[in-house]
């Protein structure tokens, strides 16, 4: 039974939206946001993005979010059977909401169990220029590695950033830096940067340095992207890169899926 639960509270939502969305129609786009005036059904479909945006590169956010009317859903398999779910929806033009179910050892011999649930949120604020990187403000208390012993999560969440992207020096080569904060009892800001090279239509590089404060806790994260079909992508991915399994290094696959609401 224990099992049982941990999959279906961990699983049911973002499974249940992807089922949801396989089975209607591709929704119109926000024609409101964009200041078109309404057009045919075949009009609008060709008006959505051409692939899936990211979000995200490893752990560290970009300023991109999803389209209006769309949702995304994330299975992250980590370290010792872990599965981290995670549903996003875009309810408005700049606006991101999400929940995150964190279920470990759901895969192997362990006693599966429940986190508490995490919430999510990122305004996109500026869409950036030629010269300007796109900015993003957002709040994500979901951290990584869930220490039983002292109830808090070995790499601790983001909690709220902001973040800067821009596609710099090659074509599909993007930069995003920000700053982190998510104890509010100190003074203690994090800073993170990366970038994502789409070096082939359906495969991207990942690389980022996060939680830059001092030396001991900085990560470094190496992976690759690739897409199945342009709203299907999986990651894989090297996290805490020279540092032991006792200090955080794992290896991790991540599926992405980004659909439209049939409605």
């Amino acid at each position: 039974m224990k099992i049982r639960s941990a999959l279906t509270r961990g699983l049911w939502l973002p499974l249940a939206c992807v089922l949801l969305a396989r089975a209607g129609a591709w929704a119109a786009s926000d024609a409101a946001a964009s200041g078109a005036d309404q057009t045919s059904d075949s009009d609008q479909v060709s008006t959505q993005s051409a692939e899936s945006p990211q979000v995200e590169a490893i752990d560290i956010p970009t300023a991109y979010i999803l389209d209006p009317q769309t949702f995304a859903t994330t299975f992250r398999f980590y370290d010792q059977g872990g599965i981290t779910s995670r549903l996003v929806i875009g309810p408005f033009r700049r606006v991101n909401l999400g929940i995150s179910f964190d279920a470990q050892h759901v895969v192997g011999g362990g006693d599966p169990h429940m986190i508490r649930p995490s919430a999510f949120f990122k305004l996109n604020f500026f869409d950036g220029t030629d010269f300007l990187p796109a900015l993003a403000l957002g709040y994500d208390n979901q951290g990584y590695l869930y220490q039983q012993s002292t109830r808090q999560f070995l790499q601790r969440e983001k909690g709220l950033y902001l973040v800067g992207s821009h596609e710099i020096f090659l074509p599909n080569f993007e930069l995003h830096a920000g700053l982190s904060k998510y104890d509010f009892d100190d003074n203690t800001v994090f800073g993170f940067f990366g970038a994502t090279w789409k070096i082939a239509p359906a495969f991207a590089l990942l690389a980022e340095y996060d939680n830059i404060r001092n030396g001991i806790d900085d990560r470094v994260n190496l992976g690759g992207r690739f897409w199945v079909t342009p709203f299907f992508n999986v990651d894989v991915a090297a996290r805490n890169v020279g540092r032991g399994e006792a200090r955080g290094g794992e290896r991790i696959v991540r599926l992405n899926y980004v659909g439209n609401f049939p409605f």
